[in-house]
């Protein structure tokens, strides 16, 4: 094969599989009760978190969201109180002949704030996006997106109020962000902050009785092994990067539970970076990550939520890089196999997205 062929592969096409997985992961985890469909217009603006993106954001942002929503499996330890959403939203950035249009499908989970009331929620969502436009030899101004296929990422509130037992009327805020996970340069990526009213429709639940549903205990420890691509300038070399984890549940009474742990990172782009900046004294082992980590961990049936920071023990890059955060989705098929799919990024910068498989010990 091709090397082109071989470094498409690993950017465009391993980020479609990687949303289609996550697609797929989210929505096989839930059981459908109460339902409803919610329609989202909202106006913003796109972050100029880099100066020379000041070059192309000429006008507000503007969003619509489509959302269909239904409760979580009622034998859950949460219950009913968690909704899963698939949604698809259509993103003006505020520049369409430079930065087009984005278009993305992605599943959520939402979080009651108060879980007897259900009118207030937090929402999370992954998922896949599209993006009109792209960074080229001819559009050379739009240096914030390399890829056409995307990383979707939204947190958003909503408040609803009741105008009858089916509809309801929302405020709601969204964050919205995509980028390619530094599979393709350029990769600063865009945030678009929207607020907006909603409008929803509630369904009536459905009277079938829920089948039964089988939970399998936390784990004690958790080993993960991943790999994954990333891309350091614009029409460089593709870089494999390897890791793998080690993480000990430290709260095993809890269901949703705190657990420690650490990587071992091996990523062959660091020599090339450092030799970038100006260091001519590298050697093998500056490729050689070391991490020390905390994780917050939320199970939905098989489907787990990882929500991680830690600090590089041993990192040649360290005065950029010495924090991390890493958002996983975890998927159990058995009580001791399971995949992993998750982005690791230093403060906003995503810098990999992982893909790899894990083994639980109970």
């Amino acid at each position: 094969m091709h090397v082109a062929h071989i470094r498409y592969f690993c950017t465009e096409d391993m980020k479609r599989l990687i949303c289609i997985i996550i697609i797929f992961l989210a929505g096989k985890s839930v059981f459908t009760q109460e339902s409803g469909l919610s329609v989202y217009g909202g106006w913003g603006f796109t972050v100029p978190h880099h100066a020379e993106m000041w070059n192309y954001i000429e006008k507000h942002g503007k969003q619509i969201d489509l959302t269909y929503f239904s409760d979580m499996h009622p034998d859950l330890p949460s219950g009913s109180n968690l909704r899963k959403a698939l949604g698809f939203s259509f993103l003006d950035p505020g520049n369409p002949d430079i930065m087009g249009y984005g278009l993305s499908l992605y599943p959520q989970l939402h979080f009651p704030f108060n879980a007897e009331k259900r009118n207030s929620w937090f929402i999370l969502g992954c998922g896949v996006e599209y993006n009109t436009k792209k960074y080229s030899d001819i559009n050379y101004r739009f240096n914030s997106i390399g890829s056409h296929f995307n990383a979707f990422i939204l947190l958003g509130f909503t408040r609803e109020f009741k105008i009858s037992d089916d509809w309801r009327i929302s405020a709601r805020f969204n964050w919205s962000h995509y980028s390619n996970g530094a599979t393709k340069d350029p990769n600063y990526g865009l945030n678009i902050p929207t607020a907006g009213i909603s409008i929803q429709k509630y369904f009536k639940p459905k009277k079938e009785n829920a089948k039964s549903l089988h939970i399998y205990d936390n784990p004690n420890w958790q080993f993960l092994a991943s790999g994954s691509m990333k891309q350091l300038r614009i029409e460089g070399p593709v870089y494999s990067t390897y890791m793998f984890s080690a993480e000990k549940n430290i709260s095993p009474k809890k269901r949703n539970y705190w657990s420690l742990g650490s990587d071992l990172i091996f990523d062959q782009s660091m020599q090339d970076l450092l030799t970038d900046i100006g260091d001519s004294s590298t050697n093998f082992s500056d490729n050689i990550k070391i991490t020390l980590k905390g994780a917050w961990n939320v199970p939905l049936e098989n489907l787990h939520i990882s929500l991680q920071a830690g600090i590089y023990l041993k990192n040649a890059y360290f005065r950029e890089e010495y924090l991390f955060q890493r958002l996983a989705l975890r998927y159990r098929f058995t009580e001791q196999l399971g995949a992993s799919i998750s982005m690791r990024s230093h403060y906003a910068v995503a810098d990999v997205i992982e893909l790899g498989l894990m083994y639980t010990l109970q």
